[in-house]
């Protein structure tokens, strides 16, 4: 018996179980690729122009333009600057100059205000901004723009508005008119005594705290500085077992309000109480009424 070699052998199983194949392709290991696939196309992202402002077209420089001086900045403008300068409330600014720099630029500079009680720290003294708004105004055929400058070095124009603003008086804080902080305690111009009807009478006893035990029966107001009235109310107390006397207890009290001239119901009734000062023209006046 003639044996077959074992190549021949394994040959023939290939081609009975590839029937059909090319034999000559039966030890290529690597596929041959698809002529007809085609690769995915990439689309392009068309970012839109933009045109470009002022702020690059003619960038700040700190430059002073010719014949610059200083302008005393408008009760708007400051509030404009406020705005920009992320402020208002607590810290403000109640004055401030603009000069003329590198056009179409102006530069400001504000003194900066922190209401009181609050706490300063971190507050700078001045505040620098740049600003394209007295430029262009009205002209909505360009874009102004304005933001808060970080450093002022080499910035004659900064520091010419500085010297400027430093100049300036700082006016005086506004108080609101129903804001207790406002009373001065001084007499109005032809003030009269005027009794307390009922519901006033009751609501000082409620600023006072009182109420069964001490009661106000009588008082006497005259019209002080603002919309503010100083009342004068005489005490009387009843029996009791929380102590009170008419020997521990004052005779008379001082309060402040603005009710009699708070007419519109918009307005918020403030009233409080004072104790006596000599400079209190309104208050002797009230307790004069009182005891006359």
């Amino acid at each position: 018996m003639v044996r077959t070699p074992v190549r021949m052998l394994a040959i023939a199983l290939v081609a009975v179980l590839c029937t059909g194949c090319n034999v000559a392709n039966v030890w290529n290991d690597v596929p041959v690729g698809d002529s007809s696939a085609t690769s995915a196309r990439t689309t392009a992202t068309v970012e839109p122009s933009v045109e470009p402002d002022d702020r690059t077209l003619r960038p700040y420089t700190g430059a002073l333009a010719a014949r610059a001086t200083c302008r005393r900045a408008t009760t708007d403008e400051l509030a404009e600057l406020e705005e920009f300068g992320g402020v208002g409330g607590t810290v403000t600014y109640p004055v401030g100059v603009l000069v003329k720099a590198n056009a179409p630029w102006w530069t400001a500079a504000v003194r900066t205000r922190v209401a009181e009680g609050h706490s300063s720290e971190g507050v700078d003294r001045y505040a620098f901004f740049v600003t394209s708004y007295p430029t262009y105004g009205e002209n909505f055929d360009h874009e102004p723009f304005a933001w808060q400058l970080s450093s002022t070095s080499g910035d004659q124009a900064a520091a010419m508005a500085l010297a400027c603003v430093k100049k300036l008086p700082l006016p005086k804080d506004k108080v609101d008119p129903n804001d207790p902080a406002s009373y001065t305690g001084k007499l109005a111009s032809g003030a009269r005594c005027t009794p307390l009807s009922a519901s006033l009478l009751g609501r000082m006893e409620q600023v006072g705290q009182v109420g069964g035990a001490i009661t106000y029966p009588r008082g006497q107001m005259v019209r002080a500085n603002g919309k503010w009235w100083t009342v004068a109310v005489a005490t009387q107390v009843h029996a009791n077992s929380q102590g009170y006397t008419s020997q521990n207890v004052p005779a008379t009290e001082l309060f402040v309000t603005n009710a009699p001239s708070s007419a519109s119901k918009s307005t918020t009734i403030v009233s409080f109480p004072i104790a006596a000062r000599k400079t209190d023209t309104a208050a002797r006046k009230a307790l004069a009424c009182l005891e006359g």
